[in-house]
């Protein structure tokens, strides 16, 4: 990433970290249903690496809520610098640290991890090249049979949604200017005898199938705004959220043998 495209991404994140729960995007619905999938898929008590972690609001949950220890990571000093307060204030001060660090690689300065999640941090990335990297050297920081829950964006799953769009006549979503969409098929390819992917998980394909197309062609016939807390998208984030494979969010699972 050259430096001013670099500048240029370090500033919208710098600009969005006072948002409170919008500030890795305005979608509130999506970011609690990845949360709840981090909830329910890490472990009570497990070590934690948080990459790209944010204003810290999805380690602050594991740390409180299930017992979890840990580390964020995230290139934003504003955004580390509330997290901070965020987690002294709820008395969580002792059990989580934050670092403002860069990727690629991803830091293996701590002891190392039971489990190290991304939650749409990578594809902030300039290239593939540089994503591989990222990803391959999540392995350095985990425990033998530890896991890196990768929560991205991949083009396989917009392309889905996009489909049916069309077919409604909706405009297709791109992806956000500061955004590097994954390929699927590429990064199954980077899997290695030793750190492997182990599974994928459509983690909002219902939301993504209820609030992208169907919500959205219900706006745009009757001229009413788009709203993320509309009752169908409160809704889709109630029901079971592998139907299909919609949406760009996925959760790859990482195993280290």
């Amino acid at each position: 990433m050259n430096n001013q495209a670099n500048d240029s991404v370090l500033k919208f994140w710098d600009e969005r970290a006072s948002l409170g729960d919008l500030a890795g995007t305005n979608d509130f619905v999506l970011t609690g249903i990845e949360q709840s999938y981090l909830l329910d898929t890490i472990p009570r008590g497990s070590r934690v690496l948080d990459i790209g972690c944010g204003n810290g609001s999805s380690l602050i949950k594991l740390v409180d809520q299930k017992g979890c220890t840990g580390v964020g990571i995230d290139f934003s000093e504003e955004m580390v610098k509330l997290a901070k307060q965020a987690s002294q204030s709820q008395g969580l001060g002792e059990r989580v640290e934050w670092h403002r660090r860069g990727v690629p690689p991803v830091p293996n300065e701590w002891a190392q991890f039971d489990v190290a999640y991304s939650q749409r941090c990578l594809i902030n990335l300039a290239s593939a090249e540089q994503q591989k990297e990222a990803v391959l050297s999540v392995k350095d920081t985990l425990n033998s049979g530890g896991i890196y829950i990768m929560i991205e964006c991949f083009m396989e799953g917009a392309e889905e949604t996009n489909l049916l769009r069309r077919r409604l006549g909706l405009q297709a979503m791109d992806a956000p200017w500061h955004n590097l969409f994954f390929h699927l098929h590429e990064v199954k390819s980077w899997s290695t005898p030793s750190f492997y992917m182990e599974k994928v998980v459509h983690v909002s394909s219902t939301y993504h199938l209820l609030s992208r197309v169907v919500n959205a062609k219900l706006a745009a016939d009757s001229g009413e705004a788009l709203r993320y807390d509309s009752a169908i998208n409160l809704l889709a984030a109630q029901l079971p959220q592998e139907i299909g494979e919609f949406g760009p969010v996925k959760a790859c699972i990482w195993r280290k043998t």
